[in-house]
Order: C-alpha cells, then structure tokens, then sequence
C-alpha cells in the first residue's frame, strides 16, 4: 500500500466515529493548551523573580572583600580599589560602587533600624530602579540629602524638606552621628525594602563613616544568560586570596531554589497532564480495534502483515495526537500572547513578596523552544499511546476476525 493510500485509509478510519475522535482531539488540545500556558506563565514569572532581584539592589553579579560576611555588621572594605575600578573599565562593565552600613534613623514620628547605602547616584541610577521610582523630591540631588522609602517616611513623619538624625558606627567603631535633610522619597513595590532602605551620596556615606575613599561593595549588571561567562573573564584578572565574587543566584539563593522547585512541579504536572492524554489515546484506539475486528481480519486475508496493521493503528492515532497539537497549539499560543500583552494582576497576592519588587503584574513569556517542545511530547504521546492498540490488533488470528459480528 503506498504512502498516500495509506494516509486517506488512517484520515478515514479517523473519520468513522467522528464524535469519539473529536472528543479525543479536545482533550489533547486541552492539555497541550494547559501546558503552554503554564509553561509561559511559569516563565514569565521566573523573569519577573530575577528582575526584580537583580534590578532592586543585587545586582546581576557583586564583587567584596574575601573576608566579607553578608550578616557581619563590621565593614569590609574592598583593597586596591582604584586598580580594581581600572580593570572593571578595561572589562567595559556596567558597575555601581557602594557603602554600606547598618544605622539607626531617628524622625518627628520614632525611629528604625535600617540598611545605610553610601551610592554615586549616576552609577547607581544605570544599575537600580531607585532612581525611576521617585514619589517626591529629588535623586541625592545634594550631599546632605538623604533618600527614603514612602513607607520608611510615613513610620518616621516627614516628608520632603524634613530632618532626620543618623546614627551609626564608624570604620574605627566609635559611634557617629549627624541630621540629614530629606531630598526625596521613593516607592517600590516591595513595601519591606522601602522601610528598611536609605541612601545618601557615596562621598557624605564616608564621611559620616569616618571611610574616605572606602567601598564595601560594587555592584555589575550585565545582560541576562551572561552572568557566568563576565565572572569567569573577571575572575581572570582578580586576585581570589583579596576578593570575591557572587552572582545574584548566589546572593539570593531562594530566589534560585524557588525557581528550581517550580520546575520541578511544572515537570510533574506536564506528566500528570499526558499521562491522562495518552490514556483517553488508548482508550479511543483501543476501542477501534475491538469494533473493526472483521476488518482487520479481511485486511490480514488480503495479505497485509501484521507489521502493516500496526502502522495504521499508529498512523491514525498520530494524526488524532496532530490534530490535537494544531489545535492546542493554536489556542496555547493565543493565551499566552494574550497574557503577554495584558498581563495577570496579582497585586493582592504579592505586595509583600520580595519577588515582585518591579511589578505586581505577571506577563507570559512564550519561548519558542518551550513551543515546539510542547508540541513535540504532544505527537510523541499520541505515537506511543498508539502502540499497545495497534499490537493488538497485529496479533488478531484472519479466521477468528473473520468470525467476529
């Protein structure tokens, strides 16, 4: 039987009980719709988690002190820093170099402990979303003036214009204090990192630390994906026994873990949803072998093998998987650009959550490769769900078929 001949008996066997097949034609569509979708939310949420990480303070990447400890409250001071600044402009590296401190801010309305970052604001402005997150005021438009989050402000009383006390410790450990004008107030949406955040320019930082000249840390952006390969040409050209280097996954480790667990449940929810896929397969071709017994019988008198009647019984269960894919791959895609464009707002869920410091709002990300990998476990299942059927019916006796009503 040649090719074309063969595909129009497998296209019409598909045919004959139309309802059967177009209910089984549904329910792989829906499953690879699901899966999509899933798959491009699920995506879409791991680029929001690491934007938010990397674009709120992290970093893609942060250089320290070898000694450095991120829980010790003693400053670290990176060595050779202007021969380390060099090589990072010899690398072309986008990069932002901070001071930093625990302090205890004093206002009108009480006081709080909080993180003190001594920043260049221009660099800084390149590497965070600080700076385009503004509510009022200015971005440290002046040496004096201090940058606080909305909610730190409201918890303090003050605003725009007001004093606030600075208490910390210096680089010597004798306490240090001094007032500061609020020059402006920023809000972003990770309302814990705008109570327990300040800033003030790197040069006022250290004198108040009593630091000239000191950084305890710079961080560098790069583009996502490049992470490890500018570590790797930056651990080239640094002394490891003076300095260290943490990518953001290394800095925030939940962030990295939470995105493995994720994929982990997305791959078991991809085999729960196909295992049920390939059983409504089997289902629908077992069926069509049990009710075409005589057929196949006279198909087996005629000549063909068993190796032919198990190619048909395959052929029409792929077509019945290619028929799904085309249709959940269709309806995948729609929702997943829908969700792109649109988004899923879950502010309600996520105000707190340190993951979404950008936004609130979950775009799908459709990748390509995650597209046709869908749609290839899709024909892969409906292949394979085929077989045992189609092994029946190659183990069908001609005159025992023959005899079938």
């Amino acid at each position: 039987m040649n090719g074309p001949l063969f595909w129009r008996l497998a296209a019409r066997n598909v045919r004959r009980n139309l309802r059967r097949s177009l209910l089984t034609v549904a329910a792989i569509a829906f499953g690879l719709f699901c899966l999509i979708l899933f798959q491009s939310l699920k995506a879409g949420l791991h680029h929001e988690m690491v934007a938010s990480t990397v674009q709120l303070d992290t970093g893609s990447f942060q250089i320290h002190a070898a000694g450095y400890r991120p829980n010790r409250m003693t400053l670290s001071p990176l060595p050779a820093l202007p021969e380390l600044l060099r090589k990072l402009d010899r690398l072309g590296l986008v990069y932002a170099p901070r001071l930093k401190a625990p302090a205890l801010v004093i206002g009108p309305g009480g006081s709080a402990s909080v993180l003190l970052s001594g920043v260049d604001p221009e660099r800084e402005a390149r590497l965070t979303i600080i700076a385009s997150r503004l509510q009022s005021g200015s971005y440290l438009g002046g040496r004096d003036e201090l940058l606080i989050g909305a909610e730190l402000a409201t918890a303090l009383g003050v605003g725009v214009g007001d004093e606030l006390k600075l208490m910390v410790r210096s680089l010597l450990g004798s306490p240090a204090a001094k007032r500061f004008k609020v020059g402006g107030i920023f809000r972003t949406d990770l309302a814990g990192f705008n109570r327990g955040q300040l800033f003030l320019t790197l040069s006022a930082t250290r004198a108040l630390l009593r630091a000239d000249g000191l950084v305890s840390e710079i961080a560098v952006w790069v583009p996502s994906g490049e992470e490890q390969q500018q570590i790797a040409r930056l651990a080239a050209v640094l002394d490891s026994d003076r300095y260290r280097v943490d990518s953001w996954d290394r800095i925030a480790p939940d962030v990295s873990q939470l995105i493995e667990l994720n994929d982990g449940t997305m791959r078991l929810l991809v085999l729960i949803v196909f295992f049920i896929v390939a059983l409504g397969i089997t289902n629908t071709m077992t069926m069509t072998v049990f009710e075409r017994y005589r057929e196949f019988g006279i198909l087996a008198a005629l000549g063909m093998r068993p190796a032919g009647i198990v190619r048909l019984v395959v052929a029409e269960s792929l077509l019945l998987g290619l028929c799904g894919a085309l249709v959940g791959g269709l309806a995948g895609w729609a929702g997943a650009s829908w969700f792109a464009v649109h988004g899923l707002d879950l502010t309600a869920l996520t105000s707190s959550n340190r993951y979404f410091a950008t936004s609130h709002v979950l775009h799908a990300l459709l990748r390509p490769g995650d597209f046709w990998l869908a749609n290839l476990v899709t024909l892969l299942t409906g292949l394979l769900a085929g077989l045992y059927p189609a092994w029946k019916a190659s183990r069908l006796h001609p005159v025992e078929a023959l005899r079938q009503n």
